[in-house]
């Protein structure tokens, strides 16, 4: 069953929409700024421009119903029945609300209860919360659904924003930089933090949708069982997922055209990922992370890169890692420092997050 992704819609530190988005990553350059807080020590970070989140506490249910508005007027739909689902990804959610005086905003769930009652949806929403593969698998999740027909069009979103909880722990772990992230570079020294909303529409009807950009062609997770915060140092767990998105997309690693990896900046996750690369026989393969321009979205990164490349690739472009200048990964990689042009359609997206859990999947830039 052909299951097709359309009727996007993002907003992050780089801007809000697809083509606006596109346009400030060919043209411009990083959106990572640096923050002193009163209460901790100074960071580098991703944050969206005021003008599009409204302020005060509840800042990431209006970044939600902004991002899902967008994508519910550009559906030719019907009734959100029993036939359609939501998957919602996302790491801590309103953590930031177990300060306040209504802590039931940091649940999940009541995020889910949100999104269902905003948008109209007969069925629950699910909450994937996997660590920084939430997104992507999210993106597999849902598209299995469809695949296998236990639903007919999903609704796959996510979100995370900035928070003094998700900050303080991630340098806790001596794992953020004190200049902006350079996924792959030799200097690289940590990530930085981001926040983002990202949401697309996965279907078997591509008549539903006004615009569209790509199909989904198979995905898989898995989990390497190393270290709680700690990849395999082989690349076991995404070896294994990647392996598996081929195998149920029924392709090769040589009909691959582009990779947008995980590239936190981390020296772990980075070299992680360029073995586990080169193990799956795709070092010549185009490849580039995304962290460089907005940092790390955390549960919303799968979503938020995958249909940023994805637009990329439509429009015959792999776009570089921002920031890169002298890669330097165990692995052998193909690492852009440059946009380069390509006449490919077929993107391979990966995640990896704590506790060992890997995802991928595989999509075709639209073809009618």
């Amino acid at each position: 069953m052909r299951v097709v992704l359309g009727s996007a819609h993002v907003v992050s530190p780089i801007g809000e929409g697809l083509a606006a988005s596109l346009q400030r990553m060919r043209e411009g350059g990083s959106a990572l700024q640096h923050i002193a807080p009163s209460d901790g020590p100074a960071a580098v970070v991703g944050k969206i421009p005021e003008e599009l989140l409204a302020p005060g506490p509840d800042r990431l249910y209006h970044l939600v119903d902004r991002v899902l508005g967008n994508v519910l007027d550009d559906l030719d739909r019907p009734q959100l029945n029993e036939r359609w689902g939501c998957y919602i990804a996302s790491t801590k959610g309103d953590i930031e609300a177990l300060a306040s005086a209504d802590p039931d905003h940091a649940r999940l769930p009541f995020l889910a209860d949100h999104i269902q009652r905003k948008a109209g949806f007969t069925q629950r929403p699910w909450i994937i919360s996997n660590a920084c593969a939430s997104g992507t698998s999210a993106i597999a999740i849902a598209g299995a659904a469809i695949a296998r027909g236990h639903i007919d069009h999903a609704i796959v979103l996510g979100v995370d924003v900035l928070s003094r909880f998700v900050l303080r722990g991630f340098q806790a772990l001596h794992a953020v930089s004190e200049a902006p992230c350079i996924p792959f570079d030799a200097a690289r020294n940590g990530t930085s933090l981001g926040e983002a909303c990202a949401a697309v529409v996965l279907t078997n009807d591509p008549a539903i949708l006004k615009n569209k950009l790509g199909t989904f062609l198979g995905g898989s997770i898995a989990h390497d069982a190393n270290h709680i915060s700690g990849p395999s140092r082989t690349g076991e767990g995404l070896v294994r997922a990647i392996q598996g998105a081929c195998d149920k997309a029924g392709i090769k690693a040589s009909d691959i055209h582009a990779i947008n990896a995980h590239g936190t900046g981390t020296d772990y996750n980075d070299g992680m990922e360029s073995i586990a690369f080169e193990r799956c026989e795709l070092s010549a393969v185009p490849m580039s992370g995304y962290k460089g321009w907005f940092g790390h979205t955390l549960g919303a990164a799968g979503i938020l890169e995958s249909i940023l490349a994805l637009e990329a690739l439509d429009r015959g472009w792999v776009l570089r890692n921002e920031g890169l200048v002298n890669a330097g990964v165990p692995g052998k990689v193909n690492a852009l420092l440059k946009d380069e042009r390509t006449t490919g359609d077929l993107l391979l997206k990966t995640s990896s997050g704590f506790g060992g859990c890997n995802a991928a999947v595989l999509l075709r830039a639209w073809k009618p």
